[in-house]
């Protein structure tokens, strides 16, 4: 009952349209929806994530029993006829898109819905919920990432999210996007995606004040883990990372016969401050101290701005930690849902903000490769694109006919999906490092014959 939840987790107007239609007997009319992307900056990307609980919202429609969904909404709807509809409805229609860990741009169509009409109206928030915030995780996650340029990124922002499911999706799309490592211990458990953690201010505050409390608290850290290998990252600013925190750091190291001989991860982590300065600072300490090998974790509010910074001063550091700016990034995209098919005809969005028009039809998306670099075509579906050098169609059929297809379903499995993901890298780093970015989408030759047609009768 309560996985129902999720899919009637949606916006009240989808279901009083919907009970009109079926009132008008318009229930059976075949209606194409898309799901696409505008970016904040033009021409910028984003990586796609969330295909994969998306069809999930499928599974939980058909499976959930008609008992089970008539208790639930006989509690909002007074409708007889229209909660009957809804308790008996199964999806029958069919769902293509492309894989989790996609690059795309905006405008072009990630997920495409053809299905009765009610079908594909009530699925647009529970999708767009999905989407909207694992995609945006999974960008800023991947620019973080490559601003970061090959040190490690660890994501951070449990504490942060809006929730239990926000937390599991947000580490999974940050892991597909490149983070080495996340803190979530329920991550780890159910995706065996291994966690890491150091240690907070707080643990060093229960030993006292001053330089003799972060001794004993490292110490404590240090004979506790050692022999199980675990990473041990002092955290050293607690009450001053110059005068004390570092010379603890080393104390308790030597005390302890860490050195550059120990073959799990060791180190220090700089949590407030001037991280450039201080990292510097502690790098010269630590290698006269002969520990050439311990590694700076660098933390404190980090985005791929502040890392660029970072690492253009040349800070000294190994490893980025990230919480705030993956757990409630800022909006770097906006997920649209619209129609673009309803019967036979097509039909757009039209708005006098060419950033707001949506594209007609039934689409289908293709990348032609070139010159080490690539540009995306959006088609009708009937145009079939295949005698185009290089040229690959992204777009996967899922579910036809209400029935998904397994071996497409296999493709959104999560290892695969950060191989994916790992595989494009060439080509976005070039996309990422562009001071102007360049226009990687084009629209076939009767795709825009459609939309400008339809311009026309506008008129």
């Amino acid at each position: 009952m309560e996985k129902f939840f999720k899919f009637l987790n949606s916006d009240r107007y989808q279901y009083t349209e919907s009970e009109i239609y079926l009132k008008n007997n318009m229930q059976n009319e075949i209606a194409t929806f898309d799901v696409f992307l505008r970016t904040k900056k033009e021409n910028d990307y984003a990586v796609v994530y969330g295909i994969s609980d998306v069809l999930e919202l499928i599974e939980i429609l058909n499976e959930t029993s008609y008992d089970d969904k008539k208790k639930y909404l006989s509690k909002i709807f007074d409708n007889s006829d229209f909660i009957e509809y809804i308790a008996n409805m199964k999806f029958t229609g069919t769902i293509k898109g492309v894989r989790d860990g996609e690059i795309v741009f905006s405008n072009e169509p990630i997920l495409t819905i053809t299905a009765p009409l009610i079908q594909g109206k009530i699925l647009e928030t529970p999708i767009l919920n999905i989407l909207h915030f694992q995609t945006l995780a999974a960008t800023v996650t991947s620019k973080i990432v490559l601003a970061a340029e090959g040190r490690g990124v660890l994501s951070f922002g449990t504490r942060r999210t809006a929730g239990f499911d926000a937390a599991m999706t947000m580490t999974k799309a940050s892991y597909v996007a490149g983070c080495i490592s996340h803190s979530n211990l329920v991550a780890e458990y159910l995706y065996d995606l291994k966690s890491t953690g150091t240690m907070t201010h707080g643990f060093i505050q229960t030993f006292g004040m001053g330089e003799s409390a972060e001794y004993k608290a490292f110490d404590a850290f240090i004979k506790m883990y050692r022999n199980k290998n675990q990473a041990l990252i002092m955290l050293i600013d607690t009450y001053d990372t110059l005068e004390s925190g570092i010379i603890s750091a080393v104390k308790a190291f030597k005390d302890n016969g860490i050195d550059d001989e120990y073959e799990g991860m060791y180190g220090i982590r700089i949590d407030s401050g001037n991280l450039e300065k201080l990292s510097k600072e502690c790098r010269k300490i630590l290698d006269k101290s002969g520990l050439y090998k311990a590694k700076i974790v660098l933390t404190s509010g980090l985005d791929d701005k502040k890392i660029g910074n970072l690492i253009k001063n040349q800070a000294e550091v190994d490893v980025f930690g990230v919480g705030d700016a993956i757990a409630l990034p800022e909006r770097e995209i906006s997920t649209v849902y619209k129609m673009s098919k309803i019967n036979e005809n097509d039909v757009m969005k039209i708005s006098d903000e060419s950033g707001k028009t949506s594209l007609p039809g039934n689409k289908e998306l293709y990348r032609i490769y070139e010159n080490q670099d690539f540009y995306d075509v959006v088609a009708l579906e009937e145009e079939k694109l295949a005698n185009i050098e290089n040229i690959q169609k992204i777009t996967i059929n899922y579910i036809e006919n209400g029935k998904k297809i397994e071996k497409n379903y296999e493709l959104l499995d999560l290892k695969k999906a950060k191989e994916y993901y790992d595989s494009n890298l060439i080509y976005l780093k070039k996309i990422y490092s562009e001071k102007l970015k360049t226009r990687r989408v084009k629209l076939s030759e009767k795709l825009e014959k459609l939309k400008n047609l339809l311009f026309e009768t506008k008129k």
